[in-house]
């Protein structure tokens, strides 16, 4: 089964270039640390509210990431709100997202392809490589944005996330996208680090078009 930031990535990523969209890569970030602070309540290792987030349990996991931002929150002096936290470890977790598409190549998700850039400079782009996996993920938020399926907990977190972040608007059709955001608006409207990521977002950005 998919981990949360693997189904974000997944979804974000051009399917045939293997690269993101400005948006995707301007702000997907956010949704990445926005997702291990879900899994991280998920788990009852935090309490989150509006106003902050609190460590319930510090002890280790099987997870170095999830680790590493639960050690962070644990030695913060005070208590913070959610959309600190997910700025702040968007900035202290190097290489996140690098590290998950590799992981995901390793996995056969993606694959990994070396591109001849300017002069002697390379890139490394990630195309879909398990079609079928992202199909199911785009055919889930589809049912709940656009059929009115009640959505799992995974699926509305992830359509928190990505509308939080400005992307979701691109997997839909122009013609479905207003429908597609109030949805995602009603369903994520109580949704505190779905809000927190769409706070971090806006903080970073003008654009009144994400919403």
């Amino acid at each position: 089964m998919l981990t949360l930031m693997e189904e974000v990535l997944l979804i974000s990523l051009n399917e045939e270039k293997g690269n993101f969209s400005f948006t995707a890569s301007t702000f997907i970030d956010y949704c990445l640390t926005g997702a291990i602070l879900m899994e991280l309540e998920h788990l009852q290792r935090i309490r989150v509210s509006n106003k902050t987030v609190e460590v319930l349990d510090a002890r280790p996991l099987n997870n170095q990431r999830l680790e590493l931002a639960l050690h962070q929150m644990d030695s913060s002096e005070r208590h913070r709100p959610p959309e600190h936290w997910v700025a702040k470890l968007r900035s202290t977790l190097k290489g996140l997202r690098k590290s998950l598409l590799e992981e995901m190549a390793d996995k056969a998700l993606l694959r990994e392809e070396e591109q001849q850039g300017f002069l002697f400079f390379t890139s490394t782009r990630y195309p879909v490589r398990d079609e079928r996996a992202r199909k199911d993920i785009l055919d889930r938020i589809h049912r709940v944005l656009l059929r009115g399926e009640n959505p799992d907990r995974k699926t509305a977190k992830l359509i928190g996330l990505l509308y939080a972040s400005g992307i979701l608007p691109y997997l839909v059709d122009k013609g479905e996208r207003k429908e597609a955001k109030k949805s995602a608006k009603d369903i994520t409207k109580n949704d505190i680090l779905a809000n927190a990521v769409k706070k971090a977002v806006q903080s970073t950005s003008t654009n009144p078009a994400f919403y």
